[in-house]
Order: structure tokens, then C-alpha cells, then sequence
């Protein structure tokens, strides 16, 4: 058997020797990378500003819309990393220009979303399990619904509309990606 100082070095050097193998140009452009990650064009990145109002914003969902709050314009996600969306078998993810906007995990009986309005992450739910999920559904919460219709079809990735409407029935549409897995 080899000493691991040997081997290493040996795994290294192959390494090594294939990256030197590569064709001139295989490396992938910034454009290219975020085409196949799926990033929309036009989307812009956070500035610096952003990023850091962003990692001072709460990730932890708040029990109840904080009054003064208008729930039709929804912010990026942000951090969702605190909030509890229960038992998950798959979920879905709403992006309006290259930011999340809604993200809903889901399991045989239903499911449950987040949102966040005023700077705070706000919890929804919906029945019906994962499948009306992909098809688009509604998900709700005291002074908040959401609809999303995506696109006919099993892709992953697929155009939507999604309205939210609050406590008044007033509306504000949004048009992006419905993107689940």
C-alpha cells in the first residue's frame, strides 16, 4: 500500500496533468454560467448596500403581518434558514427578474410558503400536496393570498403569473419563473 503523502501527491499531479489537458476556452464565460444556471437576463446583482441591509433583515417568520404593511409588494427572500415549512417532499421557488420572491416546500397533504412583506419573513399555507403545488395553486395567511399559475407542462422551469392579494382584495401581479424540484 502507498503512504498517503505518496498517493496525494500521485491523485495531485493527475490533477494537475488533466487541467493542463484542457482545450484553450473551456472556461466558461459569467454570461454562460449564469445562463445555465437558469439566472434571468436583465437581473442585476445586489450592490453592497443591498446585500448588507439583506443579512440584517430577520429569518425568522413573524406570527402575525406587521400592521402598516403593504402585503402586495413582495421583497427577496433573503435568509429563510429559521423558518419552519414542516415535513417537505419537494418545493418550488417564485423569481420575479432574477430574485426569489416566494419559495413553498410541500409533502403528500400540503404545503407551506414564505413571503417576505415589511422586511419580515410571513408564513402561508396550502392543501392539496405537492402536485397542485407544480400546477400552481393558492396559499394563504391572515391578510394575504397568493396564486401562482405557471405554465402548461412537467418542466421544472416554466413561466408564471402570481397575484397577491391582501386583506381589502386589493391586487398586484407579478410575471417570472416557476421553478420547482
Amino acid at each position: 500500500m502507498l503512504p498517503a503523502r505518496i498517493l496525494f501527491l500521485a491523485v495531485t499531479g493527475g490533477a494537475l496533468t488533466l487541467t493542463a489537458c484542457a482545450p484553450e476556452g473551456a472556461q466558461e464565460s459569467a454570461d454562460d454560467f449564469a445562463s445555465r444556471i437558469g439566472a434571468s437576463e436583465g437581473a442585476s446583482s445586489p450592490t453592497t448596500a443591498e446585500v448588507e441591509a439583506m443579512a440584517n433583515q430577520p429569518n425568522a417568520p413573524v406570527s402575525q403581518i406587521p400592521a402598516g404593511t403593504d402585503v402586495k409588494f413582495l421583497q427577496r427572500l433573503g435568509d429563510i434558514a429559521n423558518v419552519d415549512l414542516g415535513p417537505r417532499t419537494g418545493g418550488c421557488t417564485f423569481q420575479e427578474v432574477g430574485r426569489e420572491v416566494f419559495y413553498v416546500s410541500g409533502h403528500s397533504l400540503g404545503g407551506k410558503g414564505v413571503v417576505r412583506v415589511g422586511g419580515q419573513l410571513v408564513t402561508v399555507d396550502a392543501k392539496g400536496g405537492l402536485g397542485p403545488i407544480w400546477a400552481g395553486t393558492t396559499y394563504s395567511a391572515p391578510g394575504i393570498s397568493i396564486s401562482v399559475a405557471p405554465a402548461a407542462g412537467n418542466q421544472a422551469r416554466r413561466p408564471a403569473n402570481m397575484v397577491v392579494t391582501d386583506a381589502k382584495g386589493e391586487t398586484q401581479s407579478y410575471s417570472g419563473d416557476w421553478i420547482c424540484g
